[in-house]
């Protein structure tokens, strides 16, 4: 009757006791895990606007703008 409650302990001091990942590492695994991979075309397209709108405040936007 104890050993489930021992084996729960055992496993939390272990998965404590691993190294701490990343929060990408820890999101691609959160994906990975509940099999929702149709989010990364997503999250790529919210990445480069954003890329986008930051390089849109520097001077290099007017030549990134000339291309588009």
């Amino acid at each position: 009757m104890n050993e489930p409650k021992q084996d729960q302990e055992n496993e939390f001091l272990k998965a404590a006791g691993e190294k701490e990942r990343g929060l990408v590492a820890e999101f691609v695994a959160f994906m990975a895990e509940n099999k929702m991979w149709w989010l990364t075309p997503i999250l790529i397209v919210f990445l480069l606007v954003g890329v986008l709108l930051v390089i849109s405040a520097t001077p290099l936007g007017a030549w990134v703008y000339s291309f588009v």
